[in-house]
């Protein structure tokens, strides 16, 4: 028996598993890490990829947004911000019309210190920063629909600037294929409209036909919206296994996104099993702070465990199950067939949340998986809901998981994803 130590948001667990059982995993060509974001940031602004430099696109009078991904993306992206910031001020724009709005999604609001850890307090003291609200119409501008029907609401800032910047991380994603590039603006600061059709757009194909695809149908359309609306700039960054910058990617949201998901590609951020095993155990982070950003275990199953396997899942989710979509432990993801009938009648008008569990439900019923859950903030009725066993103890839930599968089961564990 060996000791492992997994994720479990801010803290860790420790568990005993027998280490004959582990299955063995391929070691992912190492990207390392950048030495210098700041610079290298300054110099992927001044040598996009597909377009014109920031600079050039910018003078004293320009009105300048930047979206920043929200506290749910782990990404350090201080020195990131500090030199896009300083390009614009070098140009010549002036501090007080430059905007950072953070690009929430569906997520609940950032509180100020949030905000400060995310941005830098000095960023955070010096710029207007504010939170989007995907909810709220007077934060909204409907700009009706493209010439296919599909909506097109974003926060309204967009009307009151003249060159958007995107900032974000690239990593795979079950609604965009993957993050970053026109995900940053939809759903990142997308009205309601807009985000719940492509969250529930994604549901009408194959999990892997969209997850880790940047080349799939709801990122196309995603990317016509984002055409219509006006992104001047991304700045894109990937990761090594270790959560350090390992590159990054400027210019235009499409080319230099698609640049970035060549580099991870080619790097990837995770090690894969040489076999499939019998039971996958995972450690969510801090990165994971309610089940809807935790169901990122459910998705590495999805690809990597046995069918009829046993998935342990130690994830503190502090915030609960999914605090800005009910509908996710009113329903469970057990009744998830019974979802498009509730939201083609009008029942559910929560598509984002109804995409969740048509999601997750069809992956956990194709894959017959049993879920067994350790955390602080889903309780025993939540988490019976949603159909999992939950555990106190982390050894507990192990323990029965090892005897579920059978003592020759074999163990995939991944520490933190």
């Amino acid at each position: 028996m060996g000791a492992y130590t997994f994720a479990f948001f801010d803290s860790r667990v420790d568990v005993e598993l027998p280490d004959e059982s582990l299955v063995p995993k391929t070691a992912p060509d190492p990207a390392p890490p950048i030495g210098d974001v700041y610079r290298s940031t300054r110099d992927a602004l001044r040598d996009p990829i597909g377009t014109l430099p920031l600079s050039a696109g910018i003078d004293r009078e320009s009105r300048i947004l930047v979206a920043v991904p929200d506290r749910s993306r782990h990404t350090d992206i201080r020195a990131v911000l500090r030199a896009v910031l300083d390009e614009i001020a070098e140009a010549g724009a002036e501090r007080e019309r430059v905007t950072l709005l953070v690009a929430l999604g569906t997520h609940r609001p950032m509180s100020d210190r949030e905000i400060a850890e995310k941005v830098g307090e000095d960023v955070a003291r010096t710029y207007r920063v504010m939170n989007h609200d995907y909810d709220d119409p007077a934060m909204l501008v409907d700009l009706g629909e493209t010439a296919d029907g599909l909506p097109v609401e974003f926060n309204r800032l967009i009307t009151e600037h003249d060159y958007i910047v995107s900032i974000g991380a690239i990593a795979p994603h079950p609604v965009g294929g993957f993050s970053g590039g026109a995900k940053g603006l939809l759903p990142g600061i997308a009205g309601k409209r807009s985000t719940d059709y492509f969250h529930w757009a994604a549901t009408g194909y194959p999990l892997f036909e969209i997850f880790g695809n940047p080349d799939n149908p709801v990122r196309y359309e995603m990317e016509r919206i984002v055409r219509s609306v006006g992104l001047d700039c991304i700045v894109n960054v990937t990761e090594n296994a270790e959560r350090e910058i390992s590159g990054v990617f400027a210019g235009h949201f499409i080319e230099a996104h698609r640049a970035g998901v060549a580099f991870l590609r080619e790097h990837p951020s995770i090690a894969f099993p040489l076999e499939m095993p019998d039971l996958m155990i995972v450690g969510l982070g801090r990165d994971r702070p309610d089940f809807w950003g935790g169901a990122a275990g459910i998705y590495a199953a999805a690809a990597f465990l046995k069918p009829q396997g046993t998935l342990v899942l130690f994830a503190a989710c502090p915030e609960g199950v999914a605090p800005e979509h009910p509908v996710v432990t009113e329903y469970g993801y057990r009744r998830w067939r019974d979802i498009a009938g509730l939201v083609e009648q009008g029942v559910i008008s929560d598509r984002t949340g109804a995409s969740h569990l048509v999601t997750v439900g069809r992956i956990l019923e194709e894959k017959e998986i049993e879920v067994l859950i350790v955390s602080e903030g889903i309780d025993g009725e939540d988490a019976a809901v949603l159909g999992f066993s939950s555990f106190e103890k982390p050894q507990d839930a192990v323990d029965e998981a090892i005897s579920r599968a059978g003592s020759d089961a074999r163990i995939l564990i991944y520490e933190r994803i």
